[in-house]
């Protein structure tokens, strides 16, 4: 139990160093320019914090790497299924480009594809690896665990869900008041979030593949599109319609695996 909370502390530690006038974010941007963009601060932040979280996890924690989610042969599957939606989300860009403004290419490609690219490698790598092993891919399972002590599996995997999620979107709340986000506004970021978490975890659940949701949580925060223009927001309603496809079809899969099983 020791863990749980140690984890939590030092994720809540982090973000609070990060968002202090102490965070190094002058010597860090220079380090971004060095690597042409690669190593941002945020990057470097979250690796940091995730070095250390998995230090605890797989430490003092006792897990293993297919614990929390990190299976190989789960990489390719994951990455089908990441470039199917990122192409499905440029599809729609594309189409709703062409019906309004003509379609040109993303003035974030004019740097080059390093570039473009570096901000969901990045993501895929440090936030979104990070975040979907410690709340996904732990953070649930382990409150499930405990709460099967005393509910159903059924009920301890659904409560421990929520109150996984709530901490995941509870932790961003330093992040969101120093953006300046107050009243209604900082509530429906703070909904948002919160229900991006349960997404992924059902996501997670239906697929068993932790790593299709480091995908999806990856081009959620950085949809890298190809081109310029499109209508606002289509390229998120495609992700999240297409995460629907996913978990339905996964949680088929699964469902005639076990009756075959």
């Amino acid at each position: 139990m020791w863990v749980l909370v140690a984890v939590g502390l030092w994720v809540a530690a982090a973000v609070a160093f990060v968002l202090s006038p102490w965070f190094p974010q002058a010597k860090l941007g220079g380090v971004a320019e060095a690597s042409g963009g690669w190593l941002s601060a945020t990057v470097l932040a979250a690796l940091a914090t995730a070095v250390v979280a998995y230090a605890l996890v797989f430490g003092p924690g006792r897990q293993r790497p297919g614990d929390v989610g990190w299976r190989g042969g789960a990489l390719v599957p994951a990455l089908a299924v990441t470039l199917g939606l990122w192409l499905a989300m440029q599809f729609a860009l594309w189409i709703t480009a062409e019906t309004g403004a003509s379609a040109a290419l993303h003035p974030a490609w004019a740097a080059g594809a390093a570039a473009a690219l570096a901000p969901l490698l990045a993501q895929v790598v440090a936030t979104a690896l990070f975040e979907e092993t410690v709340f996904r891919g732990w953070l649930w399972p382990q409150l499930a665990l405990r709460l099967r002590a005393w509910l159903s599996p059924w009920l301890a995997a659904g409560l421990a869900m929520v109150l996984s999620q709530a901490v995941f979107a509870l932790l961003h709340l330093p992040g969101l008041l120093q953006a300046g986000l107050d009243g209604q506004a900082l509530d429906v970021a703070l909904l948002m979030l919160f229900l991006s978490g349960l997404v992924l975890a059902l996501v997670y659940a239906a697929t068993g593949n932790l790593f299709i949701a480091v995908g999806a949580h990856a081009l959620g925060n950085a949809p890298t599109p190809l081109l310029a223009g499109g209508e606002p927001g289509i390229a998120n309603n495609v992700l999240l319609l297409g995460l629907v496809g996913v978990m339905l079809l996964g949680g088929l899969l699964r469902w005639r695996q076990r009756r075959r099983g």
